[in-house]
């Protein structure tokens, strides 16, 4: 290591100007020395470390381009770098001081609300359940009634925020002309179910009672959510047609489930084993099946490997009459079949744990898919990616609702993927799924 004796040199004998009467230089020579000599030593050891970043950086630059992900799907690219942020960056978080991680998503989260397009808006709480409502005009100054949509927001039943779908809500308002509601629930694990479809149908239901004060037609409100807000989407739907407590309230004219997840009884369905193990597609096997334990035990266990394989139900359930009718792999079209698919087997499972979580599992409120009689259900506005381990949930229930003679329209995306809507990962086909429920919701609602 070279050290600057000159620098050493200069500051020793400004310091024996000053010395003090007993002649005693010998000791701040030798600090100012080791001071000089670990002030080198740390700038050694910083470019040690940026060092190591730079090779950290080109390591992980080199993994993200060489990561495998399917040929047909949009934006790999874009794909590839934000499935390994979403993957890696809890890791980081978790290395940051807490106020800084604070910082930065309250930063984040004003970026979000300082987005495009800038529709006003204004927070409130409808029955202890907080909200954001966007309007580009306040309430009653036309005399024209518009509709509504009540939106929630994905994110796995643990994570985002009505500020992270902000601009994607205030979209909806502004190219629809409508109110949006959006409803921010409590969340997984520190709320497990049944905390986020109670907080969805308390504020749907509070903004139903009181939709004269917002100056929306009572006859063109739409219910509507991506991915875990597609689930509280559907099952607040179905709560609010068939729960004899709500038959005097308006009722939904639209139900929209944006790659919904619906089920979390099968993760071997075509599109698991098809998308499940890539790391490049958003959303991942393990990942799916992660939010669902949170959002079904909370904190308070983990059945996320025995999901990964299927054993978190029993074999007498797998081949039982409702879960045949629900999931039946009929429902899905053999093209989405690939030639490597393989039915998985119905002849194993870990009964004693099935028992302690089958009421929840198969429980509509938790998983719409698992409700045997669909008819009545509103009108359906189905959104599937081909490339998301989620796109055979909403098959099975866009099937099944056709079925049951509801209205549906389903929409599918053969180069998309999960999030491919609102811009959230902007895409060609993201684009075009953001035009297509356009225009089909200007006709419908």
């Amino acid at each position: 290591m070279a050290v600057n004796l000159e620098l050493i040199h200069v500051c020793t004998n400004a310091l024996l100007v000053s010395q003090s009467a007993d002649q005693t230089p010998r000791y701040t020579h030798a600090v100012v020395f080791i001071f000089l000599a670990n002030g080198e030593a740390i700038m050694v050891h910083v470019r040690g470390i940026l060092l190591a970043f730079v090779v950290a950086v080109v390591a992980v630059a080199t993994y993200i381009v060489l990561e495998p992900i399917p040929e047909g799907v949009d934006s790999p690219c874009t794909l590839k770098i934000v499935s390994n942020f979403l993957i890696l960056s809890p890791y980081g978080m978790k290395a940051l001081p807490t106020g800084l991680v604070d910082w930065l998503d309250e930063r984040f989260r004003a970026h979000s609300r300082a987005s495009e397009p800038r529709v006003p808006y204004r927070d409130a709480v409808f029955d202890r359940v907080p909200v954001r409502i966007f309007a580009d005009e306040p309430a009653g100054e036309k005399t024209d009634k518009r509709p509504a949509i009540v939106f929630y927001h994905g994110g796995g039943f643990v994570s985002s925020s009505v500020d992270m779908h902000h601009s994607l809500t205030a979209m909806l308002a502004r190219e629809l002309n409508v109110v949006v509601v959006s409803v921010d629930y409590r969340l997984a694990p520190k709320y497990p179910f049944p905390a986020a479809i109670d907080d969805c149908t308390a504020a749907t239901v509070w903004f139903l009672k009181h939709i004269g004060d917002f100056n929306v037609d009572p006859g063109r409100v739409a219910i509507m959510g991506d991915s875990a807000g597609g689930n509280l989407a559907a099952a607040t739907a179905q709560r609010l047609t068939f729960d004899p407590e709500y038959r005097d309230l308006p009722r939904p004219k639209l139900q929209v489930l944006i790659v919904p997840c619906l089920q979390a009884f099968d993760f071997h369905t075509p599109s698991y084993q098809q998308n499940g193990k890539y790391n490049t597609l958003i959303l991942r096997r393990i990942t799916m099946a992660t939010y669902w334990n949170k959002y079904l035990l909370g904190n308070k266990g983990d059945v996320t490997e025995a999901m990964l394989i299927n054993n978190h139900t029993s074999a007498a359930a797998k081949s039982s009459p409702l879960v045949q009718k629900c999931l039946s792999r009929d429902l899905i079209p053999d093209e989405f079949k690939r030639p490597d698919y393989r039915a998985p087997s119905n002849d194993f499972g870990d009964d004693a744990l099935y028992e302690e979580i089958k009421d929840v599992l198969l429980d509509p409120d938790y998983a719409p898919l698992m409700r045997e009689d669909l008819r009545g259900l509103p009108e359906a506005y189905i959104l599937t990616a081909e490339y998301d381990v989620l796109r055979d949930d909403g098959i099975m229930y866009a099937k099944r609702l056709e079925k049951a003679g509801v209205p549906v329209t389903w929409k599918h995306y053969k180069t998309g993927f999960h999030a491919l809507f609102g811009n959230l990962i902007p895409s060609e086909v993201g684009k075009q799924g953001d035009k297509d429920f356009l225009q089909f919701a200007l006709k419908k609602l």
